[in-house]
């Protein structure tokens, strides 16, 4: 009698014990293989959220342009989950307290921070959760801005990508110049791949028209300048708002028009279905977008319009469940004056952001009388279609948190984003988008790390 297959008998396992067994794989990349096996796999990996377990959604990080470090904004792990620290305290260069910063986050991709030093040609690439830092060299041209690319489920190696960015402040014009096409084709960009250790310049050919001419693309760019990485693509937010889609593996790249009736401080983010666009428009609305792709043609599907009056009007204070870790004042503590630094006592509810249902149990906002006017887009949940905003006074007192659920259109609150000992530190978190950038965070614990490490 002939032996069963392997795969015969992979079939016949019952699906409780199927998933029993693939929970116990470890490591993104090796899940990544096993749900390309089959349909049943990927079904269940896909339906269990396996691969959402290995870089799960932790916090966010927040840059205040006046603050010497990053502050990370997070919901407290849950029991048996590894506790994520915002600290950068085991970077190579000394902390110190001065007003220029330490260290400002330039991007993030998928658990990798993408980190400017002290001086603007020091760049680092660093993993928070496992301590791991890798320190760039200099690249051949520092005249634009750097953006990250990095999928563990395919490799540990990474992608760093500068783009130039036009002088809007030029004196000095060339007329020539600034009627020919930009982005132009080709594309000479500087690379830095983790695998090579160098910077190279890579030749990328677009397909499609180009954003415009040189003049036109010649502004100040008014908001966050974000990239998502998705399904091999880096999609980058140039000036002009275009979205510059790369293709790593073909050296391609695509020019993607904004929305026609797209608002202000327009933000670019990840979330369920691929790339998302959030912007404010008049009247205290928002309008989100979703990215769809056919035939190497893009469009930009309205999602909704969303009212955010209930965020506006919302009246009171909220502690948790989501805190502010105070990185700063933790670390200067000794050089500030006396601050009475109040306990955060978490209110009686929990936040689930892999629960697709919108508890029922928590504290909804409701409207009420005063008057809280201005806003920031603080990122997209990279899984769910939420989108989290913050909303201050006047001078930003009580700066808030809050999660708006883009398909029930009910908003949460979450906590206050305001550091302790804002006021030595000068930090008003101020309203333009260019002064305070966010980056939701998803932490990735590889066994792995690149071979140029520290």
């Amino acid at each position: 009698m002939e032996a069963p297959a392997d795969g015969d008998l992979v079939e016949r396992l019952p699906e409780d014990v199927l998933v029993d067994v693939l929970r116990r794989v470890t490591g993104p990349r090796s899940l990544a293989v096993s749900r390309c096996v089959c349909k049943a796999w990927r079904a269940i990996i896909d339906g269990e959220g396996l691969l959402r377990r290995q870089l799960p959604f932790s916090g966010i990080f927040i840059c205040f342009r006046r603050l010497c470090l990053p502050e990370f904004f997070s919901r407290p792990a849950s029991a048996g989950q590894p506790i994520i620290s915002g600290k950068l305290d085991f970077l190579p260069r000394a902390i110190e307290l001065r007003p220029d910063g330490n260290y400002y986050i330039e991007d993030h991709c998928n658990g990798l921070l993408l980190l400017q030093g002290s001086y603007i040609d020091d760049h680092y690439v660093v993993n928070p959760a496992t301590r791991w830092w890798n320190a760039l060299p200099l690249c051949p041209d520092n005249r634009g801005d750097y953006f990250l690319a990095f999928d563990p489920t395919v490799s540990s190696h990474y992608q760093v990508f500068q783009i130039p960015y036009l002088d809007w402040g030029k004196y000095e014009i060339n007329p020539l110049e600034e009627t020919s096409e930009w982005p132009p084709s080709p594309y000479i960009l500087h690379v830095f791949s983790s695998r090579r250790g160098c910077w190279e310049e890579r030749l990328f050919v677009r397909e499609g028209d180009a954003a415009g001419t040189v003049a036109k693309a010649r502004v100040r760019f008014e908001g966050q300048q974000n990239s998502v990485y998705w399904r091999g693509s880096l999609y980058v937010h140039c000036q002009s708002d275009f979205v510059m889609r790369i293709s790593l593996s073909e050296d391609k790249y695509s020019v993607i028009k904004p929305p026609t009736d797209i608002g202000w401080s327009s933000y670019l983010g990840l979330s369920e279905k691929g790339v998302y666009c959030a912007s404010f428009v008049e009247n205290a609305h928002i309008l989100v977008y979703t990215l769809t792709e056919s035939c190497d043609q893009f469009e930009w599907i309205l999602k909704n319009d969303y009212d955010l009056k209930p965020v506006q009007m919302f009246d009171g204070q909220v502690n948790g469940p989501w805190t502010i870790q105070d990185i700063n004042y933790e670390i200067f503590r000794s050089h500030l004056p006396n601050i009475n630094k109040e306990e955060v006592i978490q209110e009686n509810f929990e936040w689930n952001s892999d629960d697709d249902d919108f508890n029922e149990n928590l504290d909804i906002v409701e409207v009420q009388h005063r008057p809280y006017f201005e806003m920031e887009v603080l990122g997209f949940h990279p899984y769910k279609e939420i989108l989290f905003l913050s909303r201050s006074e006047d001078y930003k007192l009580n700066a808030m948190a809050f999660a708006y659920h883009l398909n029930s259109f009910k908003v949460e609150k979450l906590g206050s984003i305001y550091p302790t000992g804002h006021d030595y530190f000068n930090c008003s978190i101020p309203n333009e988008s260019h002064e305070i950038e966010s980056f939701p965070y998803t932490p990735c614990w590889i066994g792995e790390t690149p071979e140029s490490v520290n």
